[in-house]
């Protein structure tokens, strides 16, 4: 009987019409993976390790999110590409947020070789994942005050020139620009947001960043 049974239901299963049920596939926790300094790693907030604006940005994640923070301090882009992205990659993520500006410039990196750095960042992460991608470009320095003693003219004109190769190669790859230029004019009402350093957010511009980043997501429909 038992044999009859089973012959039955193999025979049903190729001729038989009836109802076909689907297996879902089981899905898996988001990854997010944040490529970047030390604005990444929460230099400036009272807790880095809780109130950075990764961690931040990250708590607004659906809650089986898992995040893998590469950040490193002082990192220019061109050493990302050999320490960050490759760990980015392995890590098969889902969101990818890239904010590796302010350092290169800082440290008058050629705007050409960061511009082929950038290219080839985003270029992997477009061809070797499935991940939306949101890059971050360089704020209003003019307001920031450890830049007080450069001539505002030239700082606004070099910060304009980086930002327009930073959305160039956003457009060619087809990533996220994450504009932070209009965010700065706030030190205007906020001071705050910039922390005792002068230089990096402080707790309340950690949540601010995280806020934009958070907007920038929505707006582009980046979750399911």
């Amino acid at each position: 009987m038992r044999m009859l049974t089973l012959g039955f239901w193999l025979l049903c299963a190729t001729g038989c019409s009836g109802p076909v049920f689907e297996l879902t596939p089981p899905t898996r926790p988001l990854v997010y993976t944040a490529i970047g300094a030390s604005d990444a790693v929460g230099v400036g907030a009272d807790d880095p390790t809780r109130d950075g604006w990764v961690s931040v940005l990250y708590r607004k994640l659906p809650g089986d999110s898992r995040l893998v923070n590469l950040g490193i301090s002082g990192t220019l882009l061109r050493s990302a590409l050999a320490q960050q992205l490759p760990v980015a990659l392995d890590a098969t993520p889902d969101l990818v947020t890239v904010w590796l500006a302010v350092n290169d410039f800082n440290a008058r990196v050629p705007l050409e070789e960061y511009s082929a750095s950038l290219d080839t960042l985003l270029d992997r992460l477009a061809t070797e994942t499935h991940a939306r991608v949101l890059v971050a470009n360089v704020p209003d320095l003019t307001l920031v005050p450890v830049y007080d003693a450069v001539p505002r003219d030239l700082l606004r004109s070099e910060v304009t020139r980086w930002n327009a190769a930073i959305a160039s190669s956003v457009a060619r790859h087809q990533a996220i620009l994450v504009d932070l230029h209009p965010l700065t004019t706030e030190l205007l009402d906020r001071p705050t947001l910039v922390g005792l350093d002068g230089f990096h957010p402080s707790a309340e511009g950690h949540r601010r960043l995280a806020e934009v980043m958070w907007d920038a997501i929505q707006a582009n429909q980046v979750l399911p």
